[in-house]
């Protein structure tokens, strides 16, 4: 069956996803008993979808369908899906996301991290009005994430290597392949890739999968550091 036959369904899933605020795993330590918990307070933009990475990554999901699949027979009414991407990925919304993530610097590293710099480069290759105004928008997220890697990066002497949202090596392939970051922090990121994962060997990947993998770690090390050596090595 094609791809294009499931680009309706799946973005009519991703829709439903984003705009259901609960049942919500917020991750979110209260810090008094009068704070306001409710998701859309704590992330105006991405508080649907479970929790925050699942609203981001189907975020991403709804603006590649669209841009591979919008105005098509496959997906031809884009109305619903555009105004949803506009009510939630303005600069006001962007910008109370980015200073969550700044006030709380280890919530979501780094694969939430990774999934909104994918966001934003969807966004901008989706192209036009609506893809500039929400590649725009999200620019404040950009910079916290760039930000947050760049203190983050020194500080991490030891990749996590296990195969679920943590794995050190797929969130940072995925933020090399965004090209959302700024020369400094592409490289730092490139550099602990290398520091963490160039001398590996023997990877023992017949002990995998264990039971709550959903990556392959010996694959996804490898598809990381693919992207930083030279073609020699």
């Amino acid at each position: 069956m094609p791809l294009a036959s499931h680009a309706a369904p799946f973005a009519r899933l991703a829709l439903a996803n984003i705009t259901r605020e609960y049942p919500n795993f917020p991750a979110h330590l209260v810090a008094a008993p009068d704070e306001d918990t409710r998701p859309s307070t704590l992330h105006p933009a991405f508080y649907g979808a479970y929790d925050w990475h699942s609203s981001v990554h189907m975020h991403w999901l709804l603006v590649r369908l669209l841009r591979r699949y919008g105005g098509t027979p496959a997906l031809p009414g884009t109305a619903p899906f555009t105004a949803v991407l506009d009510r939630h990925l303005t600069t006001g919304h962007i910008a109370a996301e980015a200073a969550y993530l700044l006030d709380r610097p280890s919530f979501e590293r780094p694969y939430g991290w990774a999934w909104l710099l994918a966001l934003a480069a969807e966004c901008r290759a989706h192209g036009g009005e609506p893809g500039a105004r929400w590649a725009a928008a999200l620019a404040p997220g950009v910079a916290a994430v760039d930000r947050l890697l760049a203190d983050w990066l020194p500080k991490a002497t030891y990749p996590v290597r296990h195969g679920n949202h943590p794995n050190s090596a797929f969130a940072l392939g995925l933020a090399l392949d965004s090209g959302e970051l700024s020369p400094a922090t592409d490289r730092a990121v490139r550099d602990r890739l290398l520091a963490w994962f160039a001398d590996d060997h023997d990877a023992p990947a017949h002990w995998e999968p264990s039971g709550q993998d959903f990556l392959s770690p010996a694959l996804t090390e490898a598809d990381a550091v693919r992207r930083v050596l030279e073609p020699e090595r």
